[in-house]
């Protein structure tokens, strides 16, 4: 009795959602924050840095080099490409510059979301120089290891020649 009850509740249930009934989904009220352009602007800065952001090497150097050569530039546009997490050094200060002069002349929503992808950029800078000035004493060190060796072995070549007179 109990399958047969919950089988028919089941079927009333799923035969309202088909009905237009009294309430409709094209009657639903966004909250204002969501409403508007506001919110289809920040949908679509969203969907573009994710395609960004799994776009391939060639795909986005192409992209990149023909926003470059636009004669109307979108700077924005330009600076989440050119802040990929693959991209070196001289792109992500130039995606820096670029976010500096654009980002104050947009609305409050999308001045957060391209915060974000400053800061982010600010940090992979700081985290590449901090690489390169590691790499700097690494490579300082290994070189002082290898005059070290050196003399290591001119000293041992001596006692050789020393012992053996």
């Amino acid at each position: 009795m109990n399958k047969f009850l919950a089988c028919g509740v089941l079927a009333l249930l799923l035969t309202g959602c088909g009905s237009t009934g009294p309430f409709s989904f094209d009657e639903i009220h966004l909250p204002k924050a969501l409403e508007g352009s506001k919110h289809d602007d920040l949908v679509y800065w969203l969907d573009l840095s994710h395609t960004i952001v799994q776009s391939t090497e060639t795909e986005r150097l192409n992209e990149i080099k023909r926003l470059q050569q636009s004669p109307a530039q979108d700077e924005l546009l330009l600076a989440l490409w050119l802040s990929h997490p693959k991209a070196n050094l001289a792109q992500r200060q130039q995606a820096q510059q670029l976010f500096n002069k654009a980002v104050p002349g947009v609305n409050t929503r999308l001045q957060q979301f391209f915060t974000i992808h400053q800061l982010y950029n600010q940090e992979l800078i700081t985290f590449n120089r901090v690489i390169t000035d590691r790499q700097q004493q690494i490579n300082a060190l290994s070189q002082k290891l290898n005059e070290l060796a050196t003399i290591d072995e001119q000293i041992n070549e001596r006692r050789y020649q020393g012992e053996g007179q």
